[in-house]
Protein backbone atom coordinates (compact mmCIF):
# COMPACT_ATOMS: atom_id res chain seq x y z
CA UNK A 1 0.00 0.00 0.00
CA UNK A 2 1.47 3.73 -1.21
CA UNK A 3 1.31 5.99 1.62
CA UNK A 4 0.30 9.39 0.42
CA UNK A 5 2.40 12.67 1.82
CA UNK A 6 0.67 14.61 4.71
CA UNK A 7 0.17 17.45 2.44
CA UNK A 8 -1.80 15.78 -0.20
CA UNK A 9 -3.88 14.07 2.08
CA UNK A 10 -4.66 17.30 3.96
CA UNK A 11 -5.76 18.65 0.09
CA UNK A 12 -8.18 16.05 -0.63
CA UNK A 13 -10.32 16.28 2.81
CA UNK A 14 -10.41 19.95 2.39
CA UNK A 15 -11.07 19.67 -1.20
CA UNK A 16 -13.81 17.15 0.02
CA UNK A 17 -15.15 19.50 2.64
CA UNK A 18 -15.19 22.27 0.25
CA UNK A 19 -17.49 20.29 -2.09
CA UNK A 20 -19.48 19.34 0.14
CA UNK A 21 -20.79 22.33 1.53
CA UNK A 22 -20.90 23.71 -1.92
CA UNK A 23 -23.27 20.97 -2.69
CA UNK A 24 -25.54 21.74 0.76
CA UNK A 25 -25.30 25.44 -0.52
CA UNK A 26 -26.71 24.79 -3.76
CA UNK A 27 -29.45 22.21 -2.49
CA UNK A 28 -30.56 24.95 -0.76
CA UNK A 29 -32.51 26.52 -3.68
CA UNK A 30 -36.13 27.01 -4.51
CA UNK A 31 -38.42 23.81 -4.12
CA UNK A 32 -38.78 23.56 -7.70
CA UNK A 33 -36.48 23.00 -10.45
CA UNK A 34 -37.12 25.07 -13.91
CA UNK A 35 -37.08 23.98 -17.33
CA UNK A 36 -37.49 26.04 -20.65
CA UNK A 37 -39.35 24.45 -23.60
CA UNK A 38 -40.07 21.58 -22.75
CA UNK A 39 -43.59 19.51 -22.41
CA UNK A 40 -44.25 18.85 -18.65
CA UNK A 41 -45.22 14.97 -18.97
CA UNK A 42 -41.18 14.76 -20.27
CA UNK A 43 -39.90 16.38 -16.99
CA UNK A 44 -38.57 14.64 -14.27
CA UNK A 45 -40.96 14.70 -11.08
CA UNK A 46 -40.24 18.38 -9.60
CA UNK A 47 -39.56 20.62 -12.68
CA UNK A 48 -41.58 23.20 -13.74
CA UNK A 49 -42.04 24.22 -17.71
CA UNK A 50 -41.49 27.78 -17.98
CA UNK A 51 -41.57 29.67 -21.73
CA UNK A 52 -38.25 30.09 -23.00
CA UNK A 53 -37.82 33.89 -22.64
CA UNK A 54 -38.65 33.52 -19.07
CA UNK A 55 -36.55 34.86 -15.94
CA UNK A 56 -37.69 33.81 -12.92
CA UNK A 57 -35.49 35.84 -10.81
CA UNK A 58 -37.62 38.67 -12.58
CA UNK A 59 -40.87 38.04 -12.48
CA UNK A 60 -42.40 34.63 -11.14
CA UNK A 61 -45.80 33.82 -11.30
CA UNK A 62 -47.76 30.83 -11.26
CA UNK A 63 -49.52 30.23 -14.49
CA UNK A 64 -53.11 31.69 -13.39
CA UNK A 65 -55.10 28.95 -15.81
CA UNK A 66 -53.38 25.81 -14.27
CA UNK A 67 -53.72 27.13 -10.64
CA UNK A 68 -57.36 27.89 -11.35
CA UNK A 69 -58.14 24.72 -13.13
CA UNK A 70 -56.50 23.33 -10.03
CA UNK A 71 -58.13 25.09 -7.57
CA UNK A 72 -61.42 24.54 -8.87
CA UNK A 73 -60.84 20.98 -8.51
CA UNK A 74 -60.54 20.91 -4.71
CA UNK A 75 -63.86 23.25 -4.52
CA UNK A 76 -66.11 21.57 -2.13
CA UNK A 77 -63.60 19.35 -0.11
CA UNK A 78 -64.82 19.11 3.26
CA UNK A 79 -62.16 20.49 6.41
CA UNK A 80 -61.03 17.98 8.43
CA UNK A 81 -58.22 19.21 10.77
CA UNK A 82 -54.67 17.91 9.62
CA UNK A 83 -56.00 16.09 6.39
CA UNK A 84 -54.33 16.76 3.16
CA UNK A 85 -56.51 14.29 1.06
CA UNK A 86 -59.67 14.63 -1.48
CA UNK A 87 -61.71 12.94 1.08
CA UNK A 88 -60.80 16.26 3.64
CA UNK A 89 -58.05 18.87 4.00
CA UNK A 90 -56.98 22.01 6.44
CA UNK A 91 -55.82 25.53 4.71
CA UNK A 92 -52.22 24.44 5.04
CA UNK A 93 -52.86 20.98 3.71
CA UNK A 94 -55.23 23.01 0.81
CA UNK A 95 -52.24 24.72 0.35
CA UNK A 96 -49.69 21.80 0.14
CA UNK A 97 -52.08 20.10 -2.02
CA UNK A 98 -52.26 23.26 -4.77
CA UNK A 99 -48.53 24.04 -4.66
CA UNK A 100 -47.83 19.83 -5.39
CA UNK A 101 -49.98 19.98 -7.86
CA UNK A 102 -49.53 23.12 -9.67
CA UNK A 103 -45.30 23.83 -9.32
CA UNK A 104 -44.60 20.10 -8.21
CA UNK A 105 -43.23 22.17 -5.06
CA UNK A 106 -43.53 20.49 -1.69
CA UNK A 107 -44.36 22.76 1.21
CA UNK A 108 -44.44 21.99 4.76
CA UNK A 109 -47.81 21.23 6.13
CA UNK A 110 -48.01 23.52 8.76
CA UNK A 111 -49.31 27.05 8.60
CA UNK A 112 -46.45 28.56 11.17
CA UNK A 113 -43.84 26.89 8.64
CA UNK A 114 -45.03 28.27 5.59
CA UNK A 115 -45.41 31.44 6.44
CA UNK A 116 -41.73 31.76 7.41
CA UNK A 117 -41.18 30.71 3.57
CA UNK A 118 -40.26 33.20 0.54
CA UNK A 119 -40.76 36.94 1.33
CA UNK A 120 -43.56 39.73 2.27
CA UNK A 121 -45.40 41.26 -0.78
CA UNK A 122 -47.73 44.15 -0.48
CA UNK A 123 -51.79 42.66 -1.07
CA UNK A 124 -51.62 45.38 -4.31
CA UNK A 125 -48.70 43.74 -5.74
CA UNK A 126 -49.63 40.39 -5.07
CA UNK A 127 -49.83 37.67 -8.36
CA UNK A 128 -51.78 34.07 -8.48
CA UNK A 129 -50.05 31.87 -6.42
CA UNK A 130 -49.48 34.08 -3.46
CA UNK A 131 -49.93 32.93 0.13
CA UNK A 132 -52.00 34.98 2.16
CA UNK A 133 -52.46 34.74 5.79
CA UNK A 134 -55.17 35.23 8.53
CA UNK A 135 -55.29 35.86 12.46
CA UNK A 136 -57.79 34.74 14.18
CA UNK A 137 -58.73 32.80 17.31
CA UNK A 138 -58.57 33.67 20.99
CA UNK A 139 -54.89 34.82 21.14
CA UNK A 140 -55.04 36.69 17.52
CA UNK A 141 -52.07 34.23 16.31
CA UNK A 142 -51.64 33.51 12.14
CA UNK A 143 -53.45 30.21 11.76
CA UNK A 144 -54.85 30.30 8.21
CA UNK A 145 -54.12 30.21 5.01
CA UNK A 146 -55.29 30.43 1.91
CA UNK A 147 -53.49 30.90 -2.02
CA UNK A 148 -54.31 34.14 -3.56
CA UNK A 149 -55.46 33.66 -7.48
CA UNK A 150 -56.53 37.39 -8.80
CA UNK A 151 -58.86 40.27 -8.64
CA UNK A 152 -58.69 39.64 -4.70
CA UNK A 153 -59.99 36.38 -4.84
CA UNK A 154 -58.73 33.41 -2.85
CA UNK A 155 -59.20 30.00 -2.29
CA UNK A 156 -58.77 28.30 1.16
CA UNK A 157 -60.52 25.52 3.45
CA UNK A 158 -63.25 26.98 5.80
CA UNK A 159 -64.10 24.97 8.76
CA UNK A 160 -67.75 25.57 8.12
CA UNK A 161 -67.80 25.20 4.60
CA UNK A 162 -64.81 22.91 3.27
CA UNK A 163 -62.72 24.25 0.24
CA UNK A 164 -64.35 27.97 -1.11
CA UNK A 165 -63.48 30.87 -2.90
CA UNK A 166 -63.60 34.28 -0.69
CA UNK A 167 -63.06 37.77 -1.52
CA UNK A 168 -60.79 39.83 0.42
CA UNK A 169 -62.42 42.27 0.78
CA UNK A 170 -65.36 40.83 3.09
CA UNK A 171 -65.48 42.28 6.53
CA UNK A 172 -64.12 39.05 8.20
CA UNK A 173 -61.47 38.45 5.66
CA UNK A 174 -60.44 42.31 5.75
CA UNK A 175 -60.13 42.76 9.44
CA UNK A 176 -58.25 39.14 9.91
CA UNK A 177 -55.66 39.75 6.84
CA UNK A 178 -51.71 39.19 7.99
CA UNK A 179 -49.66 39.76 4.84
CA UNK A 180 -49.32 37.52 1.51
CA UNK A 181 -45.96 36.01 0.75
CA UNK A 182 -44.24 34.93 -2.56
CA UNK A 183 -42.94 31.65 -2.30
CA UNK A 184 -40.53 31.68 -5.19
CA UNK A 185 -38.31 34.84 -5.64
Amino acid sequence: MRRIPWRRFRGYVCGGVAGSVACCLIGCGAPARYTRGRSLSDAPKRRVTVPRRWDYRKSYSIPGRRLSAAAGRYIGIPYRFGGMSRRGTDCSGLVCMIYQEVCRAKLPHSTRKQRALGRKVSLSKAKSGDLVFFRSGAFGRVNHVGVYLSGRKFIHASRKKGVIYSNLDGAYYKEHFVEARRIFR
